[in-house]
């Protein structure tokens, strides 16, 4: 095979719609395979692209883990020069001394691959399966299995007045305060992750209108205390990218989330909340919202 050099680009702002173009193309429900997400978690995942064969192939190389690239993003009807780009995809990864990993790869493009007739293997990524609800389901917590997240809100509401109001420029002030109290709770500053969340959420703040995306803040009795940002994923679906909230008052995490899918995404059948990461508490929290089902992932190797 001819070697080709990859013109290996790092992500600014100014790729949104060369990013938009392609994730259009794929029209797939998985929370990573967003602008967005890429370009929040830019620094800490050391992400990078480049486009072969009018596919969109995104690497993390970070300087402790694994390097990956993402499964090739385009149309994948090409099939032809999809198995192409996965081969010079490979070959790069060998001149630079590294396994060729993909990871985060979703069911239905596991199901690509296949036709491909290339020989690799394949491990479920449990840890990062995303969460997939009913909007309808959430936004109105109708039936018993939502009935405890129906009584936080009530008694949320027989304690407190609040407001809801859609995010501006004029108000992101707000959300970055509210942001630095949830860090400061934490004690963020000991925590790698903490630190990256917290610096990922401000990239997001601090571009939220060239990022066109939706967002929403609660004040209670006057006061910010709670905000949340999405954008739509694919044809049917919204991600929500941060749910941030004074977990000192009860039934917030409930309302916004709720008050968020009734008020702006009414018109989407599902929302995904990401993953669990593998965190137990996590885990047991997006499990007791009733998943309509998960966006399966896997790690594959090329043999």
């Amino acid at each position: 095979m001819q070697t080709i050099t990859l013109k290996i680009s790092e992500i600014t702002i100014d790729d949104k719609q060369i990013f938009d173009r392609y994730l259009r193309l794929s029209d797939l429900r998985v929370s990573e395979l967003n602008f967005t997400n890429f370009f929040m978690w830019r620094d800490y995942y050391k992400i990078s692209y480049s486009v072969v064969n009018d596919f969109l192939c995104i690497m993390s190389v970070m300087e402790s883990g694994v390097p990956f690239c993402f499964f090739p993003i385009g149309d994948y009807k090409r099939i032809d020069e999809l198995k192409c780009t996965l081969y010079i995809m490979r070959e790069h990864f060998a001149e630079m001394g590294w396994n060729f990993v993909m990871k985060r790869v979703s069911t239905q493009q596991l199901s690509i691959l296949e036709t491909l007739g290339l020989c690799f293997k394949s491990g479920e990524d449990r840890d990062n399966f995303d969460y997939l609800y009913s909007v309808g389901s959430l936004s109105t917590l109708a039936g018993k299995k939502l009935d405890g997240k129906r009584n936080h809100i009530n008694k949320f509401k027989k304690l407190y007045s609040f407001e809801y109001e859609k995010i501006t420029a004029s108000n992101i002030p707000d959300c970055k305060d509210i942001l630095e109290k949830w860090c400061i709770q934490r004690n963020y500053t000991e925590s790698d992750s903490l630190i990256a969340e917290r610096k990922a959420n401000l990239d997001l703040l601090e571009n939220y209108e060239s990022l066109e995306l939706e967002g929403a803040i609660i004040k209670v009795d006057g006061v910010p205390q709670a905000f949340t940002i999405g954008e739509q994923l694919s044809s049917d679906t919204v991600v929500i990218h941060i749910e941030k909230a004074n977990a000192e008052i009860h039934g917030l995490y409930p309302l916004i989330n709720q008050q968020f899918l009734a008020n702006q995404w009414s018109h989407m059948e599902y929302v995904n909340r990401e993953q669990d990461l593998g965190l137990e508490g996590l885990r047991k929290a997006k499990l007791s919202y009733n998943p309509a089902s998960f966006v399966e992932k896997y790690t594959v190797e090329l043999c």
